[in-house]
């Protein structure tokens, strides 16, 4: 069967590779159909791996974690629910499950955590051996869409880290997958979002999903649209969906006294920010990474709720043939492109 194969960074093959055999207790084959590519994805592309948690085993690898697709064979011990024809959402993830974290219940942070299509192969090939846990039926959503449960269960795992209260208005830095799926999750939760984002046709779509408003201009442009927008306290909540190493500073600026700040966007730099504001002000600054299961289920049930939504969403896609092509083009990040995605199989 075909993958495509980073080998290196910057060097992705198409390669024929074993098919998998039969599925094991509690495990389950899929054919992969629409896999995304997102932030981490391009890390490792780019061999910028510091940026990304767990072991350093990046190459080779097959990409690809954000994954629909459609179940063919079922291993003995998986749930009924899942059979031959039914389309997924897979959470790629693999826990120790006796960790401390693992134990409390947060096995999104697992010290032995091993993400499928990043320390593990993922969905960039024609057959997926996964775990049946990993496995959510997708109902009646076309692959593009299920896909995109990935990136939006990040976004409800980290508004539910906030513990939002409804009526709270929110601050979304950065307006990609991931900041327009929190600008849906925020509205979801009874909550008033605005997002900060260079790229006017992101600021847009900010708007189109709901958003109270989408700004950008100097940080301290910014801190001051955002105070008017609050009456002059500053959002209680700033979700940082961006990445981007100024966005800390922004996000401890714009946010009220006694606010929280809940990081997601990951990057491998430094921050330069002044450790007397978090007392001054006290703020909660909280981090928040992946997603656990019951985030998981939540995000397929979203994402089949705003599917229409999210579909403006998908800007580009790619065959599974031409994957290098897709890396190199989602590098550049072009200001129309939000969500670019591979169709492994039709």
């Amino acid at each position: 069967m075909l993958a495509a194969v980073t080998r290196s960074p910057g060097n992705v093959v198409i390669d024929e590779i074993p098919e998998p055999g039969p599925p094991g207790t509690g495990r389950v084959v899929v054919r992969p159909e629409a896999v995304g590519i997102c932030g981490s994805d391009l890390h490792q592309f780019s061999g910028h791996t510091t940026a990304l948690s767990g072991a350093q085993d990046f190459y080779p690898r097959i990409q690809g974690h954000e994954i629909a697709g459609v179940i063919e064979e079922v291993g003995p011990g998986a749930p009924p629910s899942l059979t031959p024809g039914t389309r997924v959402a897979v959470l790629p993830q693999t826990r120790c499950g006796h960790c401390y974290p693992c134990r409390i219940g947060r096995s999104n942070v697992c010290v032995n955590l091993r993400l499928v299509g990043v320390h593990l192969d993922g969905g960039l090939q024609e057959r997926l051996d996964i775990a049946a846990g990993s496995a959510f039926p997708a109902a009646d959503m076309d692959p593009g869409t299920a896909a995109f449960s990935e990136p939006m269960s990040i976004a409800v795992h980290a508004l539910r880290r906030a513990k939002p209260v409804a009526g709270e208005k929110v601050l979304i830095l950065g307006a990609g997958p991931i900041g327009l799926a929190a600008v849906l999750v925020a509205l979801n939760a009874g909550l008033e979002p605005m997002a900060a984002d260079p790229a006017p046709g992101r600021r847009g779509l900010a708007t189109d999903l709901g958003a109270a408003g989408a700004v950008w201009g100097d940080p301290e442009d910014v801190a001051e649209a955002v105070r008017d927008w609050t009456d002059g306290d500053g959002p209680t909540l700033v979700v940082e969906a961006s990445g981007a190493v100024p966005a800390l500073k922004l996000a401890t600026e714009a946010v009220s006294n006694a606010g929280r700040v809940v990081m997601v966007g990951m990057s491998a730099e430094t921050a330069s920010v002044r450790p007397g504001i978090f007392p001054e002000k006290e703020i909660d600054v909280i981090g928040s990474s992946t997603a656990c299961k019951p985030d998981f289920g939540e995000a397929v049930r979203l994402t089949g709720q705003y599917r229409a939504a999210i579909g403006k969403l998908l800007t580009h896609r790619f065959p599974l043939t031409a994957a290098a092509e897709a890396f190199r083009f989602a590098m550049k990040r072009e200001p129309d492109a939000v969500k670019t995605q591979i169709t492994v199989s039709e």
